[in-house]
């Protein structure tokens, strides 16, 4: 009987043939598929993640009324004229102030508007750090002044000060001079004062001369200009809560006399 040949046998070295390559087409395809849904779900986490971070409340220093040119941070966080909001975080400017702090010591480079977000761009450094403590309607002014009469001891920057001045004031007719005092100006801020002296220096020698720099009205400067020319001036350090005393009145020997309660003299008893 004849017998049929046997069909040849698939080795490895075929490959395992169409069976086995579509197998691995299959399993490439699904690897492949899970590596895209694992993407995706990483964008769209992401996505999220920054939709939600966007969306954050974050603070900002915006301007409440109008800010000049060459107005210091200092003054102007002093008269309230920007302050500290929230809005969206993807809404802040670049460079977008979110601390206040950040303006002190520097003053405006350009106009701000109502409204404005403030940038760091928008304030910097002065060339003379006392330019900060400044408004628009203040200026600063240096009398020279002893120790005895500026308390130059004491005296601090940062302290407050009345400012009392002194003269000769001629009499009607001619008759000579007398000596006249007032009280110049209330509640002045020191910018700056001797440091804490030692030896001879003007804390030590009550003689000793020194210079202070207040800052005063645009309007009062010339009076104190003119007084310190003129006349003596007196230093009144005064505390943070001091009251307001009567400026119009002229101290002189007169007003003393009339306003001092006589002295009673003790009668002598008769033996």
């Amino acid at each position: 009987m004849q017998t049929l040949p046997k069909p040849p046998k698939l080795s490895s070295k075929d490959g395992g043939g169409a069976l086995s390559s579509k197998n691995g087409a299959i399993g490439a395809a699904v690897v492949a598929a899970v590596i895209a849904g694992l993407l995706i779900v990483m964008f769209l986490t992401q996505y999220r993640n920054n939709i939600n971070e966007d969306g954050v409340p974050t603070p900002v220093v915006v301007a409440q009324q109008l800010i000049d040119k060459g107005a210091s941070g200092d003054t102007a966080g002093a008269q309230g004229l920007f302050k500290s909001v929230e809005v969206p975080r993807d809404q802040l400017k670049t460079g977008a102030v979110t601390d206040p702090a950040v303006l002190r010591g520097k003053i405006a480079v350009e106009q701000i508007v109502p409204g404005q977000q403030i940038t760091a761009a928008d304030f910097t450094a002065p060339g003379n750090g006392l330019v900060t403590k400044l408004a628009a309607d203040q200026r600063a002014i240096t009398i020279a002044i002893d120790n005895s009469h500026g308390l130059l001891a004491n005296i601090r920057a940062g302290d407050r000060v009345d400012i009392l001045s002194g003269f000769q004031q001629e009499t009607s007719g001619g008759g000579g001079s007398r000596p006249v005092l007032r009280m110049l100006m209330q509640d002045v801020l020191v910018l700056a004062a001797p440091a804490a002296a030692t030896g001879d220096g003007p804390g030590g020698n009550p003689g000793a001369a020194g210079e202070v720099t207040l800052r005063v009205d645009t309007s009062a400067a010339p009076k104190v200009a003119f007084a310190a020319d003129n006349g003596t001036l007196r230093l009144l350090l005064r505390p943070q809560n001091g009251d307001k005393l009567d400026r119009s009145a002229l101290v002189s020997m007169a007003s003393l006399l009339v306003d001092s309660k006589p002295v009673k003299v003790p009668r002598k008893r008769t033996p």
